[in-house]
């Protein structure tokens, strides 16, 4: 029913997938190797994945990352459906893994962990139960069951501007190219990058990277608006962070 092969190298593994008919999913170890194992519908290709086995008992796939600001994420629909970027095999770079690999991937429910690192180089981190929509969903996003240090920005959104307003649970994705979002503006635009924007955001980690850390929103957006790489419980709305990380892996029910 199915076939997949697979070549692992240190934390970087390709895998090179051929489908018949069946989606399968296995667990990171694999011929002493680190990663997940997946066979994508209707696909054969090679595609490469990141797998940390450090952090919270290992397992966790990179789906997203910023740490030098090297990348432009201000991209079209396209790019973001794709994905963008590279890492290299210490998993240094930026990147962002695609949605059509966001859906697959979470489509039997995953567990996200975002990670955030400010200037002073202090930390913090929150899951999620995480699924993400097909594109003719919108790319729609699921999340619920926060636990963590860095403030629920997901779900609860922002106190100061409103839940209603700011939560990033059920919202579709949008680009500057494709606007899908609650503001009668397009937040993609103004904010710099693709992301499930309400109206508009209490988290953005694909927004623009502002090196240092607070920055004076009236210097940088023409519309006077927090447009950085921001997640507003953690350092609020005008401090941009310097590393953020975006990690799955399956959701194990009992």
């Amino acid at each position: 029913n199915y076939f997949c092969e697979v070549t692992c190298t240190s934390f970087l593994t390709v895998f090179k997938i051929h489908f018949f008919h069946l989606f399968f999913l296995l667990d990171c170890e694999f011929h002493g190797g680190r990663g997940f194992v997946y066979c994508l519908p209707g696909s054969s290709k090679i595609f490469s994945v990141y797998c940390d086995q450090e952090t919270s008992l290992g397992g966790w796939l990179l789906i997203q990352q910023r740490m030098d600001g090297s990348l432009n994420f201000n991209r079209t629909w396209q790019d973001y459906k794709r994905g963008f970027g590279s890492l290299n095999d210490k998993g240094e770079g930026e990147f962002w893994l695609g949605n059509d690999y966001l859906h697959l991937l979470t489509q039997r429910g995953s567990i996200l962990r975002v990670e955030l690192e400010d200037w002073d180089g202090k930390g913090a981190y929150a899951e999620y139960h995480f699924r993400v929509g097909s594109e003719e969903e919108g790319y729609a996003l699921q999340v619920s069951s926060y636990t963590g240090t860095a403030g629920d920005a997901l779900v609860e959104g922002s106190v100061e501007e409103g839940s209603e307003y700011t939560s990033h649970n059920g919202m579709q994705f949008s680009t500057f190219d494709r606007d899908a979002d609650q503001w009668e503006e397009n937040c993609a635009e103004v904010y710099g990058g693709g992301w499930w924007y309400n109206n508009c955001q209490a988290a953005n980690l694909n927004g623009i990277y502002y090196a240092g850390g607070s920055y004076d929103p009236r210097n940088n957006s023409p519309y006077e608006i927090e447009n950085g790489v921001v997640w507003v419980p953690f350092r609020g709305a005008d401090y941009s962070l310097r590393v953020v990380r975006m990690k799955i892996k399956p959701l194990v029910t009992q």
